[in-house]
């Protein structure tokens, strides 16, 4: 976790004496374990028998738990400003309105067991807006994800982490760790638990007789647990913890006990004299590197539309102190009948026979992870090309990589007219481009520019299903230079557009907007008396005028309801997952992007 506001030093100073540590002897009992079963049943003895505090009491215990400097409700998803018992939800319809209970563990992957509904050490006072998008999703990494505004931390897309390819909410990086250690404590805490009760909890967890990580888990988890190190906020929240609960987080008293279980130590038996010396930084220290900044500093994100007409709207976003932007504007649609797909190809390399290739590639050994193929040189691009296929029914190509060394490698898929681009990651991860219908034949994944090299070990091709096809507005992707905003014009009115702006050689950040009927050429004419929220896992809309049109839009623009309105509220029951609900009537209209 890393945060730094004026109140740093202060902070420093003040929890100096708030931080006590482990009383003398506390963790004995894992002293000279070795293994992790082992080591995980001993911290299962030590910290698993504690008291339980209510869920309701759990907003006092956040008055010392979860406390800034200047007294507010410090919340990990958002730089909102709460005051506590002041600011708790009820209903809410965007960010900065409400804080609740965010259970980093979702409680239908425990089945709403107690004691862990309402562990302290895992629920955490956050932006009930942004805990509703994050939803029951595992955690993970993501690329191009959905950001709700400017000031919510966090965003929810597709897993670019090798392991895992499904939808995941990724933490803003100043908590990362302070998430990962709460999932280590609550395998130790709860050693005897089952947290695989939901598809969801199945892609983190494992359960036979004991509770455990999959591999997908363990890695995203140990890398954040390194890269964000334990900081004074989390010590300080342990301390606030123990005093409620009467147990503690070892692996903030102890990180390195983390590498023992799952890391670089595994199989060495633990020292406790040596686990004193493990920390990678003091977070005591104001002027340590590791030291927490604020996160609403020096973080490329984008911010709201602004000057939305029929017809065009302005693009913002933050200084990320780079050379050069890039801005995509695209619309999306959903092509196909939703048939059982069909595999057209799949490719592991094993040998060549399914694929030709062009510029520089070779096979390579020492990549450590099965077969592959390294595409690209110092001085040429290289390419795969599969031919001979049948794409009239449009499809997916799905593909595995990573970037060769610390090459910024960018992939383009292409398919006849058809193209996008890929920005890999050091860890290989899966990738997906999503092709209309099309008479030709051919698929190529090819790197963009030489010395950008890339390594393939998996391609898979389909024919059928739902197809979501991007369109971008001519022009489009198109290099705007070093601003912080850009007019996109030739909109067409009362469409929903999506754009990511791309810094040079970093990730995209992608948005949504409608261009709307209502402008008045300075403001919207809202629905002042109009609300929308989630309840009970339904859409509620209430306010609702006579003949208003009702309309709710999936992530990828398709239109899955359009209805009159007769008066009276509705309450609607969709699929988990992202929506638009836009609302109209003569010149006034109102969206609300909704999670479920």
């Amino acid at each position: 976790m890393k945060k730094l506001n004026f109140f740093i030093i202060a902070m420093c100073v003040a929890s100096l004496s708030a931080y006590a540590g482990a009383p003398t002897g506390y963790y004995s009992a894992v002293d000279n374990k070795s293994g992790a079963d082992a080591i995980l049943t001993a911290l299962f003895g030590i910290v698993g028998p504690h008291t339980t505090v209510s869920y309701d009491a759990l907003y006092e215990l956040y008055e010392t738990s979860d406390n800034t400097a200047d007294g507010k409700v410090w919340d990990m998803y958002s730089t909102c400003t709460f005051e506590h018992n002041k600011n708790k939800c009820g209903s809410y319809s965007k960010v900065c309105q409400c804080y609740n209970r965010e259970h980093s563990i979702p409680q239908s992957w425990f089945g709403k067991a107690k004691p862990m509904v309402s562990d302290a050490f895992h629920v955490v006072p956050t932006d009930g807006y942004v805990n509703n998008q994050r939803g029951n999703y595992p955690f993970g990494e993501c690329a191009n994800g959905t950001r709700l505004d400017s000031r919510s931390l966090g965003k929810l897309g597709t897993s670019t982490f090798s392991g895992f390819s499904g939808k995941v909410f990724e933490p803003d990086d100043q908590y990362k760790g302070d998430f990962a250690r709460s999932y280590f404590y609550m395998v130790a805490c709860y050693y005897d638990r089952d947290f695989t009760q939901s598809p969801e909890g199945e892609k983190v967890f494992t359960y036979g007789k004991k509770a455990g990580l999959t591999s997908y888990a363990v890695s995203l988890f140990l890398k954040w647990h390194r890269q964000d190190p334990v900081s004074q906020k989390e010590l300080d929240r342990n301390e606030a913890i123990y005093a409620a609960q009467k147990n503690r987080n070892p692996f903030i008293d102890y990180p390195c006990l983390a590498e023992y279980i799952w890391g670089d130590k595994q199989g060495q038996a633990i020292n406790l004299a040596e686990l004193e010396n493990c920390r990678t930084s003091d977070p005591t220290d104001p002027t340590d590197p590791q030291d927490p900044q604020d996160p609403k500093e020096n973080k490329f994100r984008l911010l709201p539309v602004s000057d939305v007409h029929e017809n065009s709207a302005v693009l913002h976003w933050t200084d990320a102190k780079l050379n050069s932007y890039t801005v995509d504007v695209y619309t999306k649609s959903t092509e196909g009948d939703g048939e059982e797909q069909v595999d057209l190809l799949e490719d592991d390399f094993a040998d060549g026979s399914k694929h030709k290739t062009d510029g520089y590639t070779a096979y390579n050994e020492k990549d450590g992870e099965g077969n592959c193929i390294r595409l690209g040189s110092g001085s040429k691009t290289g390419s795969i090309t599969y031919s001979g296929l049948d794409l009239t029914a449009g499809g997916k190509v799905y593909f595995t990589a990573k970037q060769y060394g610390n090459d910024q490698t960018t992939v383009v898929v292409t398919v006849g007219s058809q193209k996008q681009e890929f920005t890999l990651t050091a860890s290989y991860a899966e990738y997906q481009m999503d092709f209309s219908a099309t008479d030709e034949t051919a698929v190529v994944i090819s790197t963009a520019e030489s010395k950008k090299r890339a390594y393939v070990n998996h391609v898979k091709i389909v024919s059928g299903g739902e197809v979501v096809v991007k369109t971008s507005v001519e022009g489009y992707p198109m290099a705007v230079g070093e601003v912080l905003e850009h007019r996109v014009t030739g909109l067409e009115p009362f469409q929903m557009y999506y754009f990511t702006v791309t810094p040079d050689g970093a990730e995209a950040e992608e948005g949504v907007f409608f261009t709307e009927e209502g402008w008045t050429g300075t403001h919207f004419v809202e629905f002042t008396s109009t609300d929308c929220y989630v309840a009970n896992g339904n859409i509620v809309i209430e306010g609702l005028e006579h003949n208003a049109l009702l309309q709710v839009f999936a992530a990828n623009g398709q239109l899955l309801l359009s209805r009159v309105s007769d008066g009276s509220d509705m309450q609607l029951s969709m699929p988990r997952g992202l929506y638009l609900v836009h609302i109209s009537k003569q010149n006034r209209v109102k969206t609300y992007k909704v999670s479920l």
